[in-house]
């Protein structure tokens, strides 16, 4: 049983941290896509002179709040994989394996989303039906 829960801790962690980084770039992206929307804009915003500074601040946030959260995510999941008692080999490779499945799965979800998504946005336009633009 104390090898399920290894398993369960590790396998955790490491989803988490994959999470952590995917939803950092989605963050990052979208914020370049916004800024450079926004060039040539300029508007009050709350505690920046304008747009443009606005977004460049959230992106700065954003990231260093993601970096922060997988480093974490990274030591304490080194913690768990050096303090198992099933051996470094052993729970490092599990660990490894789910962060690199992970990763996988989550460039395949992102690429077929990710043209769905286009296509309905293309077809919308084309309609002109806004109502038929993918929800955010």
């Amino acid at each position: 049983m104390a090898v399920v829960t290894e398993v369960l801790l590790v396998s955790g962690v490491a989803l988490d941290l994959v999470g952590a980084g995917v939803l950092a770039h989605a963050h990052n992206a979208e914020s370049i896509v916004e800024l450079r929307e926004d060039i040539g804009e300029e508007g009050a915003a709350v505690g920046e002179p304008d747009a443009l500074s606005t977004h460049a601040q959230l992106m700065a946030e954003k990231r260093i709040g993601f970096l922060l959260l997988s480093v974490g995510l990274v030591l304490y999941l080194s913690g768990l994989v050096l303090k198992s008692p099933e051996g470094l080999a052993v729970m490092g490779t599990i660990a490894g394996g789910v962060v690199i499945a992970a990763l996988a799965i989550s460039v395949v979800f992102t690429r077929v989303v990710g043209t769905r998504i286009r296509e309905q946005a293309l077809r919308a336009e084309e309609q002109e039906d806004p109502d038929a633009l993918p929800e955010q």
